[in-house]
């Protein structure tokens, strides 16, 4: 029944896909993020529904089926996106021998990173960005909603444990976390009051799921993103109050074992737990000193021919003592040293560059934007809510091994279409009156969809 639903589905999606390279390309972000793959065991499981809609996007892209196509410019961002494509792609061509998982993570790799290249080229303007931000939503939501809801009805018993694509309970409540501020900034947003009421509520049951994962690395940088955002917020009152609602509401749902696990937080530098971590660090570390340039290729860490190798070296932290070697090898536990371990110092400076690059537009974009006054409140608002996915991102991000998941590179490339967009709409003014005084007319003054808000 399952698979009979999908189809229907996708025969409904597949002639939208052929309208216009923005549809196709929102459809192929959406199953990316949805992971369908994890839900069909029937006909429809064979079918690689993400990798038709890519196809066709491309198509749409190269046959230039849009009437809005945005341009691909050499800004910071794509730069640093593209070295970081030939520096994954030197890693895997050189990557250590008896790496069973290199190339196929390396294709997961590349797909991701030509996915959010592709971006400038569709995602323009106001409406189409709120739309993107939907299909985030929609994406990543759905996993939080479904979790979440087992986890009510369960009467918190409920344990999330993940599943394939994003990894474990730990991988996934970080992935959670970091789609929850997008899901609060379409609860402002969208123009639609009933998809403003679902968005918040798939936020607060996407919480939920986050504590039924159980996991404390989720906790903390689910306190951290709700820090960040009372920070950062243009109303810090209010957010403060909502911060405080939320701590009530959490300490209210959370079972007793979640409670109890929290609670060794402060011990977890005396658990095996975490110094098997501090074990795979130093062996990451150690692979990269080995190879400074292009690291052992992806997961290395986690191979074991690689771990013999490498397994009782300290690397960087030789000043951390563990206690034993493990015989059986470890994820890296961490996206800065599975990054260092993959692909060595120079892929390891790219990957941060990448990141704290977005941060800095974020920055940007909140200065340009106060210049344009109330028109503009929307996008200093979502470049708040992207900034704090990539701070979920690098907090995190300190103990499990997600570097390469497509949400994060999704939301730093959009941070740079936001910045563009606001450029564009500071500058057209001044391109209006220009036009005004030389006697010309015809330059256009709203959108042709409006999606939120005061989108015009």
């Amino acid at each position: 029944m399952r698979d009979l639903m999908f189809l229907v589905g996708f025969l409904v999606l597949l002639p939208l896909a052929f309208r216009n390279a923005f549809v196709a390309y929102l459809i192929w972000g959406w199953t990316g993020l949805i992971a369908i793959d994890n839900y069909l065991f029937g006909f429809m499981a064979p079918v690689k529904l993400n990798f038709i809609f890519a196809l066709i996007t491309l198509l749409m892209v190269l046959l230039k089926k849009d009437t809005e196509r945005g341009t691909l410019n050499a800004n910071a961002t794509v730069v640093l996106l593209i070295l970081f494509f030939l520096q994954g792609s030197l890693s895997a061509l050189f990557a250590y021998d008896g790496n069973r998982l290199n190339w196929f993570l390396y294709d997961r790799f590349w797909k991701e990173l030509v996915f959010a290249a592709l971006m400038p080229l569709v995602i323009v303007k106001r409406y189409r960005i709120h739309a993107f931000v939907l299909v985030m939503c929609l994406g990543m939501g759905f996993h939080g909603l479904i979790d979440g809801l087992k986890f009510f009805s369960s009467g918190g018993s409920h344990l999330v444990r993940g599943f394939v694509k994003f990894g474990d309970n730990n991988h996934f409540a970080v992935m959670l976390v970091m789609a929850v501020p997008p899901l609060l900034y379409m609860a402002s947003y969208a123009k639609i009051r009933w998809l403003r009421l679902a968005a918040l509520a798939v936020a607060i049951i996407t919480i939920a799921a986050i504590i039924g994962t159980r996991s404390r690395g989720g906790f903390v940088a689910m306190a951290a993103v709700g820090l960040w955002l009372v920070m950062t917020s243009r109303k810090r009152l209010p957010a403060l109050t909502v911060f405080i609602a939320g701590i009530i509401f959490v300490v209210a749902i959370a079972p007793t074992d979640w409670t109890d696990r929290m609670e060794t937080i402060q011990e977890a530098d005396q658990e095996s737990s975490f110094l098997t971590r501090v074990e795979a660090w130093q062996v990451s570390s150690a692979i990269a000193l080995h190879n400074p340039i292009v690291g052992g290729g992806f997961h290395a860490v986690a191979t074991q021919p690689v771990w013999d190798r490498f397994r009782g070296q300290k690397g960087l932290l030789g000043f951390v003592d563990v206690g034993f070697e493990s015989q059986v090898f470890r994820a890296a536990h961490s996206i800065y040293f599975e990054v260092l371990g993959d692909m060595g110092f120079l892929g390891f400076f790219i990957f941060i560059g990448l990141l704290f690059n977005a941060l800095k537009n974020g920055i940007q974009i909140s200065r340009a934007a106060r210049q344009g006054g109330p028109e503009l409140e929307w996008a200093i608002d979502l470049s708040r809510s992207l900034a704090a996915t990539i701070f979920a991102f690098l907090v995190g991000g300190l103990t499990v091994s997600i570097a390469y998941t497509e949400f994060i590179y999704m939301a730093v490339m959009l941070m740079e279409i936001l910045k563009q967009e606001v450029q564009r709409s500071l500058s057209e003014p001044k391109a209006r009156s220009e036009v005004q005084a030389s006697g010309l007319t015809g330059l256009p003054t709203t959108s042709p969809i409006t999606l939120s808000a005061g989108a015009n």
